[in-house]
């Protein structure tokens, strides 16, 4: 990693988009040691005639600078803006800290801690997690976004493990210049217009016709791993289907039209720069490339007016796209929730949301907050994302009328994460899909057997 602020945000988000796999692991197995299953409830539960005080202990990781700033200022900031609870903020090494919440006792963990929001699911199974009704102000809660409730929700008991500052966005960059160049005039830039998956074919032929490399598309093929998880899931949403529904892969992710819209998909390799110096798009061999909210600031130093964000192709029921990012909870083991739900009021205060969007430039956590915001507001260069944040499917199968789906909230994610994202890379490299989904299917569905459905 850089030293540079500017790259630390993007390694950063691009981390939380698709990271957090062997924390989330760590806890399934811790997990599976204990009975597992729900929320421990703190002995300290929020009082109607008692005003919050104490000392509380908050954790927090060690990572991009300007995001450190701002976890000191919020905690600075409210401890000076009352005289009842003082928080005590310790900051964490970013490489280990997910382990680190993975494998810490709940009971010595700290009253409330930041998270991957993918690994929420586990850290409830894990019991490590205090449900956030009655702790958290109801106005907080409903001040979310959609997406944010959906990530924050845990589908076993429904109910609200998290708040977030802010969410992440995927699309399409587009390079105006070059499109218009090869024809492409006709640019979706909202939710509605999107390409279909054979217009999407075409506009990536005609560009690679037209560029020196014969490539007209950068999927960020460089980041490799579980990057499939969360950029490339997309497509299996836009087929129809989720890649679990209630606790089963088989008749989901290997359906026979996800197995058909990744294959089509997989059609583009050789069209597709495998962009191994992270330049494809900036360096301007290709005209496209599927990337996230956290490419901004060098796609846009690059390109200038010639950026333009493009939702993702419609693969059968409308654009599909992904969400998600780090979170703040309340540990179950908690001695004081009241003061700990009175600090995760103020960092998902709209003052503590932009203080922390100004710094790693991910979508703010609020309608208010986005409203302020000069790219991301209706009009601004980001808007799409967070009108496609608006529109989140929650943890149902996706529809026509939603956009954003989170991933898979259970303990089975890191399986789940590690298979896709392994049947989604053989796909790619030529291999049968349906074949490749199937065992993918099989191999997930195998977890949820072996720990009786993860049932609480």
């Amino acid at each position: 990693m850089t030293t540079s602020i500017r790259r630390s945000a993007a390694s950063r988000s691009r981390r939380l988009a698709f990271g957090g796999v062997a924390a989330a692991a760590a806890l399934v197995l811790a997990a599976c040691g204990s009975s597992g299953g729900g929320s421990t409830t703190s002995s300290a539960a929020p009082s109607s005639t008692e005003e919050p005080s104490g000392t509380i202990k908050v954790w927090a990781q060690q990572g991009q600078p300007g995001e450190v700033k701002a976890v000191q200022d919020a905690v600075a900031e409210f401890n000076s803006s009352q005289s009842k609870i003082k928080v005590e903020l310790t900051l964490l090494p970013q490489a280990t800290y997910g382990q680190t919440i993975a494998t810490t006792p709940v009971d010595k963990l700290p009253d409330a801690f930041e998270f991957d929001g993918e690994t929420l699911g586990a850290l409830v199974y894990a019991q490590k997690l205090a449900p956030l009704e009655g702790v958290v102000s109801q106005e907080a809660l409903d001040a979310q976004l959609p997406s944010l409730k959906a990530l924050g929700t845990y589908p076993g008991d429904g109910k609200r493990y998290s708040v977030s500052q802010y969410d992440s966005g995927l699309g399409l960059w587009g390079n105006k210049a070059l499109l218009s160049a090869a024809g492409v005039t006709d640019i979706p830039t909202t939710i509605d217009a999107a390409w279909s998956a054979q217009e999407f074919y075409d506009v990536v032929t005609k560009v690679a016709g037209t560029l020196k490399g014969g490539k007209g598309l950068d999927i960020k093929e460089n980041y490799a791993g579980t990057w499939p998880g969360y950029a490339f899931t997309p497509i299996v949403n836009g087929a129809g289907f989720p890649l679990v529904n209630d606790g089963s892969a088989n008749g989901n992710l290997n359906a026979p039209a996800v197995a058909t819209a990744l294959t089509d998909f997989s059609k583009m390799r050789a069209l597709t720069d495998p962009n191994t110096d992270d330049k494809a798009f900036t360096g301007k061999r290709v005209a496209l490339s599927w990337c996230g909210h956290w490419c901004y600031p060098d796609y846009s130093k690059a390109l200038g007016d010639d950026l333009v964000l493009i939702p993702l192709p419609n693969f059968g029921i409308g654009t599909k796209s992904g969400q998600g990012s780090h979170s703040w909870a309340a540990s179950a083991g908690s001695q004081n929730l009241p003061a700990a739900g009175k600090f995760l009021d103020f960092v998902v205060a709209d003052a503590q949301i932009t203080a922390v969007t100004d710094a790693n430039g991910a979508v703010p956590g609020t309608e208010s907050a986005i409203a302020a915001s000069a790219n991301y507001k209706q009009g601004g260069p980001l808007a799409l994302y967070a009108d496609q944040l608006a529109k989140s499917c929650g943890s149902n199968p996706p529809t026509q009328d939603c956009v954003t789906v989170p991933r898979t909230i259970s303990p089975a994610w890191p399986v789940i994460n590690d298979k896709y994202s392994q049947a989604f890379w053989n796909i790619w490299k030529g291999a049968d899909a349906q074949a490749e989904l199937d065992k993918a299917a099989k191999a997930i569905d195998l977890d949820y057997a072996d720990n009786d459905g993860y049932q609480s």
